[in-house]
């Protein structure tokens, strides 16, 4: 692989990297505070329901009738996700695996513990697709591969590098 290449991987792989970590670390947060507020706003719905407009009322019950467990477990899965994405920043490979396992189990559990209106098609895309670019991505790096590319086999050496070996 030419050196131009690599180095376009490279970036495209932080990039999404960095996405994927804000992106998850707002999911775990939100499920963490879901997952421990739960009864803070379901009395908080019951006590001003007449004050919410109908589509708040609509959405706060919708959202009361998950079980609490369901947003911890959540929570815990968002954080195996984003220790995946620190591995992959690493550049281990057991970080797309760990990160692929969560985000395939997040995925799943909305239709094996819940009822089929809360499964978001939306999220499922994106999930995959990510899945899918990392493995691309990390393959094409040599991470995945039995045989790791390093970046100095494929990075030409700057004119300070070799400066500083001559000395």
């Amino acid at each position: 692989m030419d050196s131009q290449k690599y180095r376009v991987n490279f970036r495209t792989l932080r990039l999404m990297l960095v996405i994927s970590f804000i992106c998850t670390g707002v999911y775990c947060l939100f499920d963490l505070l879901a997952g421990i507020g739960l009864p803070w706003m379901a009395d908080y719905c019951a006590a001003n329901q007449e004050k919410l407009p109908g589509a708040w009322v609509i959405l706060i019950e919708r959202k009361l009738s998950i079980p609490q467990w369901y947003y911890l477990l959540s929570a815990v899965l968002d954080v195996a996700s984003l220790g995946g994405v620190v591995l992959m920043w690493r550049m281990r490979r057991n970080g797309f695996f760990s990160y692929s396992l969560a985000k395939v189990l997040l995925m799943l559990m909305p239709m094996l513990f819940l009822d089929r209106s809360y499964v978001g098609v939306g999220n499922m895309m994106v999930a995959v697709l990510f899945i899918v670019c990392y493995f691309l991505l990390m393959r094409s790096l040599g991470i995945l591969s039995r045989r790791r590319v390093k970046a100095a086999e494929v990075l030409p050496e700057e004119d300070g590098d070799a400066e500083r070996k001559d000395l």
